[in-house]
């Protein structure tokens, strides 16, 4: 029998924790408007983004302790491992893409400007959680087995790698298609490294200390004695974009998705006007994202982490069906959706090390492996009859 008051407590945790990261998600945003980029395309922080980011940071940590603690207590309520149902795992989600993010994307690469799109993520993951809210409770008798902490906890962590590793992904794409629509714009830039457009040297003409710069052009030597030499403005990447489509398009996709899962008009408002904003900040910060092929790499090697922990969960969840249901696999439905997302990730794997897929190729395989990750977390557990049906809502 749950403990009514450890899963109250655990329920305002979890609200406190869902407020802390929108704040530190509209902060980290924040730090993105008082950034500077330089000619050479490098993001720097102003005195005020400096604020902003350190504030953001420790929004986010004490948002991801709070939620660790809601977590916990969720888990005492029920007497179980907390991650019996989508809420509970939709939850963890978001707690895990926060605390990766926080410590490979901020720390170790040190892209703290791009932290307000992990949170995004991390916002999304929990606005799910709180439409699939279910009270705390035992488990199904026939997934009462210690496989379920094995299993589950290994596919969450994965889960939450791999929303950590879209966002780079999607990052990547946007910012490798400004880089080469600027290229194209003008003769004078070179080729690219996976998209990254090269900065070329000014034309002589527009060399010297009398003649006139071209219209987005400035010059890095400006004051300190050496060869003066133009860049393209990294603002020029946002201009080559449409700000229309930014927000237009994800409304329209996170609109429907949530009308056609929860089928509420009121859910669906907020969540596509949320989407919306996002998708105006994206086109915002391109000029102050990392270079495409910066972003590449880092997706590549957020993947390549999550993947033997995601075959492992697969693996771990075949033994937890042969102890439960006496058969190691049996093709259902989120079987089946689990294993071709895998052989997704495998491709883009493969797809990196192969010539003429790296690079946006091999990005796009990403992207349709995370959309099959969701297809089958939401698809399986909400609309289609199978063994695992029973542990979604």
């Amino acid at each position: 029998m749950a403990d009514p008051q450890l899963a109250a407590s655990s329920n305002s945790l979890f609200n406190l924790a869902f407020v802390s990261y929108i704040v530190a998600m509209a902060v980290y945003f924040f730090r993105l408007a008082f950034t500077r980029v330089s000619v050479v395309g490098v993001p720097k922080a102003t005195r005020a983004g400096s604020v902003a980011g350190a504030m953001a940071t420790m929004l986010a940590t004490g948002g991801a302790l709070v939620h660790l603690a809601s977590i916990v207590t969720r888990g005492m309520a029920a007497d179980r491992w907390p991650w019996a149902n989508m809420y509970e795992y939709s939850s963890i989600l978001a707690w895990g893409a926060v605390v990766f993010g926080l410590l490979v994307v901020q720390r170790r690469w040190g892209y703290g400007h791009l932290m307000g799109f992990v949170l995004a993520g991390a916002v999304l993951s929990m606005t799910s959680a709180l439409l699939l809210f279910t009270e705390a409770g035992p488990v199904v008798p026939a997934l009462d087995s210690y496989w379920i902490t094995i299993h589950t906890s290994a596919a969450m962590v994965a889960s939450s790698i791999f929303i950590v590793a879209f966002v780079a992904t999607a990052l990547y794409l946007v910012k490798d298609t400004a880089e080469r629509r600027v290229a194209r714009s003008d003769a004078e830039y070179g080729g690219s490294t996976v998209g990254a457009a090269q900065l070329p040297r000014a034309p002589a003409r527009h060399e010297g200390s009398g003649g006139p710069r071209p219209e987005g052009y400035t010059d890095p030597s400006a004051g300190s004695g050496g060869d003066a030499e133009a860049y393209a403005s990294p603002l020029a990447q946002r201009e080559a974009l449409s700000p229309v489509a930014f927000p237009l398009v994800p409304l329209v996709v996170v609109a429907a998705f949530v009308l056609i899962v929860w089928r509420d008009p009121v859910a669906t408002l907020i969540a596509g006007s949320a989407a919306a904003l996002l998708g105006t900040a994206t086109w915002y910060a391109v000029p102050y994202l990392p270079p495409a092929a910066k972003l590449d790499a880092l997706a590549y090697r957020i993947i390549a982490f999550g993947f033997p922990v995601w075959t492992f969960a697969v693996m771990a969840g075949a033994i937890w069906a042969q102890e439960a249901w006496g058969r190691y696999w049996g093709w259902d439905p989120k079987e089946t959706g689990s294993f071709f997302t895998w052989l997704l990730y495998a491709g883009y794997l493969h797809a990196r090390s192969t010539r003429g897929w790296r690079g946006r190729g091999a990005a796009w395989i990403g992207v349709l492996a995370f959309v099959a990750l969701m297809v089958t977390y939401y698809a399986v557990n909400l609309f289609i009859v199978g063994l695992h049906s029973y542990a979604g809502v």
